[in-house]
């Protein structure tokens, strides 16, 4: 079984780059691909920029250590050097054993380049192999610090989509909410109209249909250019026909 997809980066800036509604129905069916593709926007688009401002020596050197930690970690679960996938080894107490290294060295990279974008993303990294290994606690931790430690908005917006996306795995629905109301209150987020859709559903799925209502109704008049996915444009109309009643 493949793990995660560790170069989709490059495929979902071309999601990025489709009409709003594609870019929806994509995130809808494949939520832990959020991250990839706002990392894709960040290093295409956003490390030149934060180069600038934040000194092009930290942030490339964190850079390095993030991306030498990535191939190492590819080598070590029998992934070719910038594979798509990372496979699920036959040997499970191995694998459990590889990500723990991993994580710990993920952690180590973002605690010695932190306030950088690559130290961020390296907390985010570690976070991911916790909850891989089904330790939410562990992850949570690792987000937080990752969001604490963001250098920058779009960064920091991004470290919140993902911590809501924990959450919400662990059915925590108010907890996911929270977080993802929290990137989409970062103007520089890229995909914070998505994040406050995320934030209505799972205060939907919280059980407080009248917050809901008072975010979809936020996000249609914020984003307008935006569409919302089919089952979520019907959730809208329930709870719309739900008020009146």
């Amino acid at each position: 079984m493949a793990r995660r997809d560790h170069g989709a980066a490059a495929e979902a800036l071309e999601g990025l780059e489709s009409s709003a509604d594609r870019l929806s129905n994509w995130l809808e069916e494949n939520i832990r691909g959020v991250a990839a593709a706002v990392i894709g926007v960040l290093l295409v688009a956003g490390l030149g920029a934060w180069f600038a401002r934040a000194g092009a020596s930290e942030e490339e050197g964190a850079s390095v250590a993030l991306a030498k930690a990535r191939e190492d970690y590819l080598s070590a679960m029998g992934a070719s050097p910038g594979a798509l996938e990372v496979p699920e080894l036959a040997n499970r107490e191995a694998a459990t054993q590889i990500r723990a290294e991993y994580e710990a060295r993920f952690a180590e990279v973002a605690d010695a380049h932190a306030g950088t974008v690559a130290g961020t993303l390296a907390g985010l990294e570690a976070a991911q192999l916790a909850a891989d290994d089904t330790r939410p606690e562990a992850a949570a931790a690792h987000m937080q610090a990752a969001i604490d430690e963001a250098p920058g908005g779009a960064v920091r917006g991004m470290a919140l989509a993902q911590l809501g996306q924990l959450h919400e795995a662990d059915e925590r629905w108010s907890e996911a909410a929270e977080a993802y109301l929290r990137a989409a209150d970062v103007d520089s987020y890229p995909l914070r109209g998505f994040a406050l859709a995320d934030a209505a559903r799972t205060t939907s799925q919280a059980g407080d249909p009248a917050g809901a209502l008072d975010l979809y109704e936020r996000f249609e008049d914020d984003f307008s250019e935006l569409e919302l996915p089919e089952h979520q444009r019907l959730e809208l109309l329930a709870l719309r026909a739900e008020a009146r009643e």
